[in-house]
């Protein structure tokens, strides 16, 4: 896992840029443990869905309601991906626990959060260090590296 640099120390979009290289990088780990039928999955699952829910969080409390203002088409359909996210993992985190969980679902799971990350780190983070307040992308950060 790649070490994050701490909030103080950049800004908002690179921390975040880092955030989903963090998450890309566990997506993998649980491609590469789905298709070796590995015992730890549930233990990479936990990983994934904690970091993805921090920082979908974090987007929604901190960043998005500022972003919503100017930009309202955009933010709520990047609330409706994140709405989506939280199906995938609902539904990957009860089939990983009926050891049902398929590599081709979680490849789906992993495509739309890759199409996310993309559309956040072109759209909303370059808006986020030119326009939100520094207390608030501060604390967005701060909040998505809690968990």
């Amino acid at each position: 896992m790649s070490r994050i640099a701490s909030p103080i120390d950049v800004s908002l979009c690179n921390y975040m840029i880092q955030r989903h290289r963090d998450l890309e990088q566990r997506y993998c780990q649980l491609l590469e443990a789905l298709a070796a039928n590995a015992p730890d999955m549930r233990e990479l699952w936990n990983e994934l869905e904690r970091g993805l829910l921090a920082h979908m969080e974090a987007e929604e409390r901190f960043v998005l309601p500022a972003f919503a203002r100017g930009n309202l088409e955009q933010a709520v359909e990047l609330l409706r991906d994140h709405g989506r996210i939280r199906e995938h993992l609902l539904e990957l985190g009860i089939a990983i626990d009926l050891h049902l969980l398929r590599y081709e679902r979680s490849a789906d799971l992993v495509e739309l959060l890759r199409s996310h990350g993309r559309r956040e780190d072109q759209l909303l983070y370059q808006w986020a260090d030119k326009q939100l307040d520094t207390e608030l992308a501060k604390a967005a950060m701060q909040h998505a590296s809690l968990r």
